[in-house]
């Protein structure tokens, strides 16, 4: 890749660069032409960027502003084969060369990682902070297994911060831009003695309005309110010791999402089931008939995310909760809770009752010392600190609902739970008479690093690099979902079960009584969970009494995941270098990591009686792995090129494995009725660790005087036991599959005439699963199979079933299907609430299904599984492509005037590793930016800028959610068009 900067010279530092992209800033302009580099410091160790063979992409931070690059997800406009995506629960997906982190666990390793002066840290905000005053931003392709070790499977980003220099130097910025944009930015450096200490100082403070309209609130969200702060001290005592003390801090508190609108093609159910017992037509309203309606649909069906069909909203009745509310007459179920009205068609329109909110703050301390030993032998010391928090909480479906929802009657639990205007007070969510719904996710982690190594710059053939690091990191991660139906059948459970007295009828709004909700009868002993006490009474539902903003996690009420994790990480490991002829470099590395793992095993509990969530176990976990790479370097002396580079390599990465955050652990009466789902015990309870051997072969080619660059490399991938999620049973459950992938990436930058430069960059890639891959696809649970159909389960349960139709017909015709799935779960203890006796499943003269047995259905009941083989893996676009031109010109005799176009665009992509058309599809989108700058030798800048010219809102990607919340679906977005100017004085 080319890379413009100020000086002509082309330096690098670090085993870097098989191709390096870069835009030139609009303040330099090079009269004699020539590619301008700068100094990377990509793989620990020094070299010029034409002779070292690792793919890498460096900005400095004048290219980073020169070409609109504002943080984390804007890289992808300038990096081949690199996308970006928000994920659901506060983190993000990077993918380089189709490679990232597609599993969702506490536990989980990311595949690309993530250092801040080549200290890597799992928790970070590299997707909502901003770039400022750095030195460079540098992207590593391809797996890292030696020097950055353990989960770089996909490759590092390495931002590498201004250091203090002996000079003084200021700079200060102002940024206002449409939708309300602020931006201030400043630095001072101050050398405090001479070159033996100095101190820099550097700030950004961004705030503007969402980028989301509320139809229910009239108000925008997604907004953002975020500052960081950066102190780097520089300490030069002797000569051949330096050290940086680098402190760092991020803070945010706004009303960001986490994700964007929630889609949805509706699944009314069938009309009619045709079998045995003749057709049937699903009950719909009676709460003593057959559920045939909720009971038959998952709530939303695999349509396209861009049809007119996706912005409906769910069949409610099919979400367990409501459900149970209507069963027992706390809601009025029968007409759907969403009243089955359309959301707006615009992505970027929600309906939300309540705002959200997103509070986060980091704080990193790097101590960083190089000492020159003797003049060939250098020793580094890095040591890293990071403590960080979040709390964040949003509308869980971003769907409006109807009026009325809750019964202004008696229901038949006992008790009247709202007022005469059917308003429900929750405590956590307030009172409504709508259906509303809120979700937390929220972690607190700290992690401590430390790394030394020894490197050597001999003047013969032979150098090394070798050195070991320790990695500890805790943290603890928290996701809950709140409904205020799902409280309101908690407290009506505890009226009907408990003690207390009913609350007033005549109550407008009826206040929320912790004291009468919360004193139900002794709690039941549950099996093996005996730290939910004993008794001989139903016992009670906690339900928290606290505001959402300060629940305790103790409550039934709601759902919540709690996932404590501790790593420790250990590694030594060494590179060699050996010039074997004057054309030829051979480099090999090796590096050995001791990984442990222990994770605290809390299931999740909603809706069952008692308080607190017990400790089921501590799962600990270890691996001892060997990675490294082998390359061999060719630079041949060729009549047509200046310089020219051939490489090929070969490299071994590894990830670690992790856990399964645990399932419900659902209540059971003895027969079956308050049963769990199928996967409850087959759901493994860890997953594999992720292996990559990977072969890359380049080239980086210097011609015309230095006037023009090209550089390409084609590399492929064999991948085993990638790590993929799904989410069932309200947890993800982590797969591994194997896959192969391959590609190639050309990069070219040119000068043409004098201040005239263009760039290109192209990245194509295949990867495909391979032969045996194989899963359940939630979305499809029948996978085409005719005679087969969707049930939902029991209320207590939490996943979907399928069952032969001519089952469900004859469960209509003479029972109904409301515990249809238990019979597939637990064969032999379904209770028939007709006859108050055992259900048999196989009754006499059954046509065509004598002797059947739904617990001999596909997978114990939970689908059939597809056949993946061959399909792409999810998020990995064939083609992205990369184009600039800027024209610099003189205006006056000391203003010059750059105007500068960037051009990106990336194929289409599936969402998931089914590849289902068309609703995993993900469509290819092109997005264009423009600036004209203006700038004199004083260090006056001024900047006007159009990102996203076309305004293209474009899906990055989706999330499905659970069957017991409907099979939504979660959609990222693009950012919209934004414009502005940017003025900028240096000094």
């Amino acid at each position: 890749m080319l890379f413009f900067s100020r000086h002509r010279s082309v330096l690098c530092a670090g085993a870097c660069a098989a191709a390096m992209t870069a835009a030139f800033p609009a303040v330099a302009v090079d009269a004699g032409g020539g590619v301008e580099t700068v100094v990377v410091t990509g793989q620990k160790v020094h070299g010029d960027i034409q002779s070292i063979p690792i793919a890498i992409t460096a900005l400095s931070q004048a290219e980073l502003t020169s070409q609109q690059i504002a943080g984390g997800p804007d890289l992808i406009k300038t990096v081949p084969n690199l996308t970006f995506s928000k994920t659901n629960f506060a983190g993000y997906n990077l993918e380089i060369r189709g490679i990232g982190t597609e599993a969702i666990s506490v536990t989980t390793d990311p595949a690309v990682a993530i250092a801040l002066n080549d200290t890597p840290f799992i928790r970070n905000h590299f997707f909502e902070q901003e770039f400022f005053d750095l030195d460079q931003a540098q992207v590593l392709r391809g797996p890292q297994g030696t020097l950055y070790g353990r989960n770089a499977t996909a490759g590092v980003v390495n931002l590498i911060t201004a250091k203090p220099t002996d000079q003084y130097e200021a700079m200060a910025s102002v940024d206002i831009g449409n939708y309300s944009g602020r931006r201030l930015e400043g630095m001072l450096n101050v050398p405090i003695v001479g070159d033996k200490l100095d101190l820099r100082v550097a700030g950004e403070w961004t705030m503007r309005d969402g980028y989301t309209s509320d139809n229910v609130t009239d108000k925008n969200v997604d907004g953002r309110d975020l500052w960081s702060g950066r102190a780097t001290v520089l300490f030069h005592p002797i000569e051949g010791l330096t050290a940086n003390l680098v402190w760092e801090h991020f803070s945010e508190d706004d009303d960001r999402l986490r994700a964007g609108k929630q889609l949805c093609t509706r699944d009314n159910g069938p009309s009619v089931v045709n079998g045995p017992a003749g057709p049937q037509i699903p009950d719909t309203n009676d709460q003593t008939g057959n559920f045939g309606e909720p009971w038959l649909s998952q709530g939303c069906s695999p349509g396209s995310l861009y049809g007119p069909s996706a912005f409906q909203t769910p069949n409610a009745g099919a979400v367990p909760f409501i459900a149970a509310g209507y069963i027992f007459g706390l809601t009025n179920a029968g007409p759907d809770p969403y009243g089955g009205i359309n959301q707006s068609p615009d992505l970027r329109t929600i309906s939300s009752a309540l705002a959200p909110h997103y509070r986060a703050k980091n704080d990193t301390v790097e101590f960083n010392v190089d000492y020159a030993v003797t003049p060939d032998l250098t020793i580094t010391s890095q040591t890293g600190y990071g403590k960080d928090r979040l709390y964040s909480t949003q509308d869980v479906d971003g769907f409006d609902s109807a009026t009325g929802v809750f019964l202004d009657t008696t229901g038949t639990l006992g008790g009247t739970l709202v007022g005469q205007d059917g308003a429900f007070c929750d405590p956590q969510l307030g009172c409504s008479n709508k259906f509303i719904g809120m979700d937390i996710s929220q972690e607190h982690s700290e992690q401590f690093s430390q790394e030394l190594r020894l490197a050597s710059s001999f003047n013969g053939p032979f150098n090394f690099s070798i050195g070991a690091n320790y990695l500890h990191y805790q943290t603890v991660e928290d996701y809950y979902v709140l409904y205020n139906a799902a409280t309101a059948f908690a407290e009506g459970a505890n009226t009907f079960f408990g003690a207390g007295a009913p609350f007033p009828a005549d109550a407008a709004h009826i206040p929320f009584d912790p004291v009468f909700a919360n004193s139900c009868g002794p709690v039941p002993s549950v099996p093996n969970n005996p730290d939910l006490g004993g008794g001989t009474g139903l016992g009670c539902i906690y339900v928290d009494p606290n505001p959402l903003s300060q629940i305790d996690g103790q409550g039934h009420n709601y759902f919540r995941s709690e996932n404590p994790y501790r790593l420790h990480s250990y590694a030594i490991f060494g590179e060699a270098y050996y010039q074997v002829t004057p054309d030829l470099k051979l480099t090999g590395g090796l590096r050995w990591t001791d990984d442990q793992k222990s994770f605290t095993e809390i299931p999740s509990w909603a809706l069952v009686l008692g308080q607190g969530l017990p400790v089921s176990g501590i799962l600990n976990q270890g691996w001892k792995e060997w990675t490294g790479r082998f390359n061999a370097t060719w630079t041949p002396k060729l009549d047509f090129t200046d310089q020219s580079l051939f490489y090929a390599s070969y490299s071994r990465g590894y990830k670690a494995g992790g856990a399964n955050p645990p399932g419900v652990i659902p209540l059971t009466n003895g027969v079956g009725g308050f049963a769990g789902s199928p996967s409850d015990a087959t759901h493994p309870l860890t997953f594999k660790p992720e292996f990559i051997d990977a072969l890359e072969f380049g080239t980086k080619n210097t011609m015309l005087g230095g006037a023009l660059t090209v550089n390409a490399d084609i590399f492929y991938y064999a991948y085993q036991s990638y790590q993929i999620s799904e989410i069932v049973d309200r947890t993800s459950v982590n797969l591994n599959f194997n896959a192969h992938v391959k590609g190639a990436e050309l990069e070219a930058t040119w000068e043409p005439i004098s201040g005239l430069r263009l760039n290109f960059a192209g990245g194509y890639e295949d990867g495909t699963l391979d032969n045996g891959s194989q899963a359940i696809d939630l979305m499809d649970r029948t996978a085409g199979q005719p005679g087969w159909m969707v049930v939902k389960p029991y209320i207590t349960q939490t996943s979907n079933c399928v069952l032969p139709t001519a089952v469900v017909n004859e469960l209509l015709a003479t029972h109904n299907v409301l515990f249809g799935c238990i019979n597939a779960y637990n064969p032999g203890v379904m209770w028939d609430p007709v006859t108050n006796a055992p259900y048999v499943p196989n009754p006499a003269g059954f046509p065509g299904y004598a002797g059947f047995d739904p617990a001999t259905a596909p997978n114990n009941g939970e689908g059939f599984a597809k056949n993946l083989a061959g399909n792409k893996l999810p998020n990995m676009p064939p083609f992205t492509l990369s184009l600039g031109a800027q024209y610099t010109m003189p205006v006056n005799g000391t203003w010059t005037a750059t105007v500068r176009g960037d051009g990106y665009w990336q194929g289409n992509s599936f969402a998931r590793v089914f590849n289902d058309k068309p609703y995993d599809q993900i469509k290819g989108y092109t997005n264009v930016n423009l600036s004209l700058t203006l700038a004199n030798p004083d260090g006056w800048q001024t900047m006007l800028y159009i990102k996203n010219v076309f305004d293209t809102t474009a899906i990055t990607g989706a999330f499905l959610n659970s069957d017991d919340t409907a099979l939504t679906t979660n959609v990222f977005l693009t950012d919209p068009r934004l414009f502005g100017v940017r003025i900028s004085k240096s000094f």
